[in-house]
């Protein structure tokens, strides 16, 4: 390959990492500051595939260890709502004592006709509705987003 190709290429992919980051920190201003230090020194890494690359099930994945957060490109869902949903594990970890799970229990189970997931994906999936700005439909609802927003520090 021709050096000015693969020249053309490298700044192709660290234009791609600067406009991801650019993103990501518009993203992370939404929220409150209190969510936000939950992410202190975390490094995010975007994929191209629809899934994680070697995990054909999941579009995203944070490991609290190597403190990253990793996005896929996945069809159903924007890397904003995806990224958002990562975050939410933190969250859900960290301000959700077990009297709130339970009230999110009790406010999930009956506003929600089927839930196929569990209570901390449907958390999890809410929060991310909440905060994003294409928020998924099935996935915003009043009584969720209130609980969300009021969840105290």
């Amino acid at each position: 390959m021709h050096k000015y190709v693969m020249n053309f290429k490298v700044f192709f992919i660290e234009s791609e990492k600067r406009k991801n980051l650019d993103d990501v920190n518009k993203t992370l201003k939404k929220l409150p500051k209190k969510y936000r230090d939950l992410f202190k020194g975390f490094k995010f890494k975007f994929e191209a595939d629809n899934t994680l690359n070697g995990d054909d099930k999941h579009v995203g994945l944070i490991d609290t260890e190597k403190k990253t957060i990793t996005i896929a490109a996945p069809w159903n869902y924007g890397r904003e709502f995806t990224l958002l949903h990562e975050i939410a594990h933190l969250v859900w970890a960290n301000f959700l004592e077990d009297d709130l799970k339970k009230k999110w229990n009790n406010i999930a189970k009956n506003t929600k006709n089927k839930m196929n997931d569990g209570l901390e994906e449907l958390f999890c999936m809410a929060f991310a509705s909440t905060y994003c700005k294409h928020p998924v439909a099935i996935h915003n609802h009043k009584k969720w987003i209130k609980f969300i927003k009021n969840i105290p520090n």
